[in-house]
């Protein structure tokens, strides 16, 4: 069994896997999940069920938990995938279902209004629907999902065109149910396998590596070239609103493997093991040096020599964890969200260095902080700033049971 942790903003999602029991004729492990949340909770989305808002720290008024605890709702529910947006959480079982909580004003919760939840609910169209899906990613305020039949369904706040859809489709910019988003060309034999929902942008990834955009296009997030800048809201059926592939020479031709898009910027890894990054530039979150915004791919070029595995954009900063197990990073360095000891923003990878010890496999930046999974599957924080962290959102996993 493989569980998925993703997202970026305002809780903590923990995983709690236990052996409950064996069978002698298979010798395989039953494994019990439980997700256990922490952090803000203003918006109920920790998914407890909370009427009171529970004791912790609070920073200006944001009521939050500094003690994980289960989210009972989903025990027995076999969740293998969670996802933390801005100020709502979702989690995908192995049935297929989605199960959304938290602030739902931006109808991102997809339960078909715009009202807030703080208990886990399944988003009833997919079960309507008999549809299955494998993947779900939340973002700022708008929510995504894959299909077992490579479709992707959106729904939440469409103001920056993030949700994929054409004016004609969009009945309300705050769509509070899931609407089928056209990726691919109907005359492609591709499929979407994974997406990221950024702040108010997505980026999609296909069976085949190619990458389609579409959302918020003024930092160059879509990686689609400067002239999108200047596009009107429809020209000829194209506008930022359809999802569009980045062409492949943009990725020197090169099937790209995995995506991740921030809350400003956007970077993938191609099959051999670069990493490209495009998007808004500032404190050198793209890793290649101060420079204006870039409005296509561009590849880090540190990466030629140590191949990357995985990458995971924040608010204003970048994770790459290497093949061999090490971590860097690059961007904003304040609140020590680098782990690099220094405070300072970077504008070119640097070595985590308090983690050289650790094969690491995995690594997520938040909006305030970093967390990397080592090989002994235990997860280290190495740059959260206490006074933020009940805003912080951090972090995603991948753990095999």
């Amino acid at each position: 069994m493989e569980f998925h942790i993703d997202g970026i903003r305002d809780c903590w999602v923990m995983v709690d896997a236990s052996a409950q029991g064996q069978n002698a004729t298979t010798s395989s492990v039953v494994v019990e999940c439980s997700i256990l949340t922490f952090g803000c909770n203003d918006d109920g989305q920790l998914g407890r069920g909370e009427k009171k808002k529970p004791t912790g720290t609070s920073i200006e008024g944001v009521s939050s938990s500094n003690q994980p605890q289960q989210v009972g709702a989903l025990r027995g529910l076999d969740s293998v995938m969670i996802s933390c947006g801005s100020r709502h959480t979702l989690a995908l079982t192995t049935t297929g279902d989605v199960y959304s909580w938290g602030w739902g004003q931006m109808g991102q919760l997809g339960l078909g209004h715009h009202k807030s939840t703080n208990l886990p609910t399944k988003v009833p169209f997919f079960d309507e629907c008999k549809i299955k899906l494998v993947h779900v990613s939340a973002g700022g305020c708008h929510s995504g999902a894959v299909t077992d039949q490579g479709q992707v369904y959106m729904w939440g706040e469409a103001h920056w065109g993030q949700l994929g859809l054409s004016a004609d489709l969009i009945e309300h910019l705050h769509q509070a149910t899931p609407v089928l988003c056209k990726v691919i060309p109907g005359n492609s034999t591709d499929k979407i396998v994974s997406l990221s929902c950024g702040g108010t942008h997505t980026v999609a990834l296909s069976e085949q590596g190619h990458v389609y955009t579409w959302g918020r296009r003024d930092n160059g997030q879509l990686g689609l070239g400067r002239e999108w800048l200047h596009l009107e809201i429809e020209t000829d059926g194209v506008s930022a609103f359809t999802p569009t592939r980045i062409e492949p020479e943009s990725f020197g031709m090169e099937k790209v493997v995995q995506i991740s898009a921030g809350a400003f910027h956007t970077a993938a890894i191609t099959e051999s093991g670069a990493v490209y990054t495009w998007g808004k530039e500032d404190y050198g979150m793209l890793g290649v040096g101060h420079t204006a915004d870039i409005h296509v791919p561009r590849k880090v070029a540190y990466f030629d020599k140590e191949p990357a595995r995985v990458v995971s954009c924040g608010g204003w900063h970048t994770a790459v964890v290497t093949r061999a197990g090490a971590a860097f990073v690059f961007g904003r360095g304040e609140y020590g969200r680098l782990g690099l000891g220094d405070g300072r923003s970077h504008s070119h990878p640097h070595k985590v260095e308090s983690l050289a010890s650790h094969t690491i496999v995995d690594a997520s930046a938040g909006i305030t902080c970093l967390e990397a999974l080592h090989v002994h599957n235990r997860m280290v924080n190495i740059s959260c700033d206490t006074r933020w962290f009940a805003h912080v959102v951090p972090y995603g996993q991948r753990r095999s049971l």
